[in-house]
């Protein structure tokens, strides 16, 4: 087996000090989006489709979403949202947990189903956002 030389420590170095500034600035870009609790919305798309818009507040409340495609029960408290029941063949997006955070999303692909945390309050124009779908 082959020693590491003094090179190849500093080319492996250099670049997971390029990946960590790259994920550290995307990080704190994310982090600083100002929002208030209660400000935020869950989008829930069916199919692509917008199915219903929720307030994330503090107050629970039970969203039973039945379809030709699934049955999924969402359900929001503390200001966020979080899938509890999925009857697809293995149900990933119970795992997904809880999401309170602008761009956050649980998706079920059998169902269709995509839930994302949007912040109305966000401007428009933002450079991250999706620009075209082909």
């Amino acid at each position: 087996m082959q020693k590491l030389k003094r090179g190849d420590i500093v080319l492996i170095l250099v670049v997971l000090l390029a990946a960590a500034s790259f994920y550290g600035v995307k990080w704190l870009k994310e982090r600083n989006e100002h929002f208030t609790q209660g400000e935020l919305q869950a989008v829930i798309s069916i199919n692509g489709k917008t199915y219903q818009t929720v307030p994330l507040t503090k107050e629970e409340q039970v969203i039973d979403i039945k379809t030709k495609y699934g049955h999924n029960i969402l359900k929001v408290y503390d200001y966020g949202i979080e899938m509890t029941y999925s009857d697809a063949p293995l149900p990933i997006a119970l795992d997904m947990g809880f999401i309170s955070r602008p761009r956050q999303q649980i998706i079920c692909i059998p169902a269709r189903l995509m839930v994302e945390v949007i912040n109305p309050a966000a401007p428009v124009n933002d450079p991250d956002a999706l620009d075209a779908v082909i």
